[in-house]
């Protein structure tokens, strides 16, 4: 069964301002991959995952600050998605593990969150990071 979230992104995304209703829906035949779409702009569609199916993502913690923004008390209340591109010249995919989009599944409302570690890449390679 497709599942969707109905998302409210309070800030929108660099170059997508001026949206902020989305829908997160699961890929069943795709699995774990999920589309990100607007509601507003339907052709803006992108390909997300779940961040806790990282490897790398057991050491990241979402800011004190940021959880505050989305009314959650810690990490593991909220749900946290990376933004996926395929390489054209390698068709590998890459995750932006460095601004997740931070989720309060009771309210729905999400924001993408910059995280300030030097460490985290927005093209992390996934060639063997699902864990």
């Amino acid at each position: 069964m497709l599942t969707f979230k109905n998302i409210d992104l309070i800030n929108g995304l660099p170059g997508f301002e001026n949206l902020h209703a989305f829908i997160l829906a699961e890929l069943e035949s795709y699995a774990p991959f999920c589309a990100f779409q607007s509601v507003d702009e339907p052709d803006i569609s992108m390909l997300v995952i779940d961040a806790n199916l990282l490897a790398v993502w057991k050491d990241i913690n979402i800011p004190p600050r940021e959880l505050q923004i989305l009314n959650l008390e810690k990490s593991t209340d909220s749900e946290q998605y990376v933004i996926l591109k395929v390489s054209q010249g390698t068709q590998e995919f890459t995750a932006n593990i460095k601004a997740p989009i931070v989720f309060n599944p009771e309210s729905g409302a999400a924001n993408q969150v910059i995280l300030d570690n030097a460490n985290l890449s927005v093209e992390h390679p996934l060639n063997d990071e699902l864990s």
